[in-house]
């Protein structure tokens, strides 16, 4: 249904709050940015698609592109390239302002989805890429502080919104022409119904809900402090479970290496042997007498060749099971050299990461 832009204002206004910036796709108004003069804070007025707010362009007036994102709030791969993996509702504690949160009007709203928006924005090769990816995840932990509310939170990084919908889905846009802000802004959200169902206490409420987010992040602060500091106390293990890898490796190197030399000594029975056999054809091929001792001759061959073939084939089973213990010995040094390089790189790029990310915490 169409409003007049106009008349909104008067009445923001009357209210005590003062329209700064305007966000919209396809000259119609998605966001508003307000100044609540009464507390200095800024918040921002969802206008659901059902209400059609035009504006034409101005200085104030920001151009949204709509950012793809997957069901659960990431950036498909598609785009640049997960969730955190603890108990997000948790720690991330509700935050309680009023008992009417539940009532059906707002149900019937929460469940009309956003319609599609064109031209969606491509995050490929761009420097903020990883960045955007936190501030959504972040925002999907956050997104536990309000999700019986009628209030939501956004956060705005560089000139992008990334915003909780009315509905607890994730959402994000980038605003054409809007200063790149360094620093990262959270505002309060509320749609355009629930303001005018809350107008008398919107002032109060978005301060609780600023202020209740402030509490949560101040608490989760000092509990990944002490998480991070009693993982940094592993660090007296670290020596020790380097030196088991080192000392296991170095036994599978002796056994491979006494494995192998058995191999080659079996080698060279096996040689012996084989030259043995040889050497008896060889020597009873010679005798073609058909008497008696012709046939006495026959049975000593026989009686000497079983005697080497014997010994060759108690040779050949051993050697099949020493291949079988090298192959199987080859397998462990490879398996521990190579997750124990996976793992120390791994570790060796995060361990970066952290330090990068203290020297960034010092200067805040």
């Amino acid at each position: 249904m169409p409003l007049s832009l106009n008349k909104l204002e008067k009445f923001l206004n009357g209210k005590g709050l003062l329209p700064k910036k305007y966000f919209v796709i396809n000259n119609l108004i998605v966001y508003i940015e307000v100044l609540i003069i009464r507390t200095v804070d800024i918040f921002l007025l969802y206008i659901p698609s059902k209400y059609k707010i035009s504006i034409d362009s101005g200085s104030n007036v920001f151009k949204l592109s709509y950012i793809e994102l997957t069901d659960d709030g990431n950036i498909p791969k598609d785009y640049t390239g997960g969730m955190d993996n603890f108990d997000m509702e948790k720690e991330y504690n509700e935050i309680d302002i009023d008992n009417d949160i539940n009532d059906s009007s707002y149900k019937n709203m929460a469940e009309k989805l956003e319609e599609n928006y064109n031209h969606p924005v491509s995050l490929k090769e761009k420097d903020n890429t990883q960045q955007l990816r936190e501030v959504f995840r972040q925002l999907h932990r956050l997104k536990f502080c309000v999700q019986n509310l009628k209030y939501k939170v956004c956060i705005i990084f560089k000139n992008y919104l990334c915003c909780i919908h009315r509905n607890d889905n994730l959402e994000g846009y980038r605003a054409t022409g809007l200063s790149e802000h360094r620093k990262m802004k959270l505002m309060v959200t509320l749609d355009l119904e629930t303001m005018f169902d809350k107008i008398n206490s919107v002032s109060d409420d978005i301060k609780t809900i600023r202020e209740g987010v402030y509490r949560v992040l101040n608490k989760n602060h000092v509990k990944n402090i002490r998480n991070l500091q009693n993982i940094l106390t592993q660090k007296n293990n670290i020596e020790i479970f380097s030196e088991k890898i080192l000392q296991k490796k170095k036994d599978y190197f002796e056994t491979l290496e006494e494995l192998e030399k058995l191999l080659l000594n079996l080698s060279i029975s096996e040689k012996k042997n084989v030259e043995k056999l040889l050497e008896i054809e060889e020597r009873y091929s010679n005798n073609g007498d058909i008497s008696l001792s012709g046939m006495h001759s026959d049975i000593e061959k026989t009686h000497q060749l079983h005697k080497y073939e014997t010994e060759l084939n108690r040779i050949n089973v051993v050697k099949q099971e020493l291949i079988t213990n090298i192959i199987i010995t080859k397998e462990n040094i490879e398996n521990i050299s190579l997750k124990t390089d996976n793992i120390c790189f791994d570790n060796t790029v995060m361990i970066d990461a952290v330090i990068k990310n203290f020297t960034i915490l010092s200067e805040l």
